[in-house]
């Protein structure tokens, strides 16, 4: 097996406590919600696992593997790209009505892939997180009456 490559995000915040945050993530038919409108083709989902396209990856297959409550979220992803691949969410308590959290990637890369992807697979997660923090209707999650 290729050797493991891990990315790390910058801090994200949203207006959602962690409780709501953590029950909007680990149901993954929300996931489609926070991703930029055109990004995700061929979008199939339920509550523990999904699978879409995205251009010049391809097909994604992702799957809940370990929710630890309010705090830890893992996702276990294969992609043609990259093989297999582990997302995990860390969200942290910040008030009833605001969490923080954190994307870490865990990518099986062979060094000639680790070459090719280069600092995009960090780019990939920033921009996740920009899409996490900028989705508008954090007021519908359960518990959350504060919006952006």
């Amino acid at each position: 097996m290729s050797p493991v490559t891990t990315y790390t995000s910058r801090r994200g915040e949203v207006p959602c406590g962690d409780a709501d945050l953590y029950a909007f993530l680990t149901d993954m038919r929300n996931l489609q919600t926070v991703v930029p409108a055109g990004i995700l083709t061929d979008w199939v989902a339920t509550e523990d696992h999904c699978s879409f396209r995205i251009e010049k990856v391809g097909k994604i297959s992702a799957s809940l593997s370990e929710a630890l409550p309010h705090s830890v979220i893992r996702y276990d992803a294969v992609t043609f790209l990259t093989g297999k691949m582990t997302i995990e969410v860390s969200i942290e308590y910040i008030s009833g009505m605001r969490s923080a959290f954190y994307l870490a990637a865990g990518v099986h890369m062979n060094p000639i892939m680790k070459m090719f992807v280069g600092d995009n697979a960090g780019r990939y997660l920033d921009s996740l997180i920009d899409a996490i923090e900028s989705y508008t209707d954090y007021h519908k999650v359960r518990g959350c009456n504060q919006s952006l």
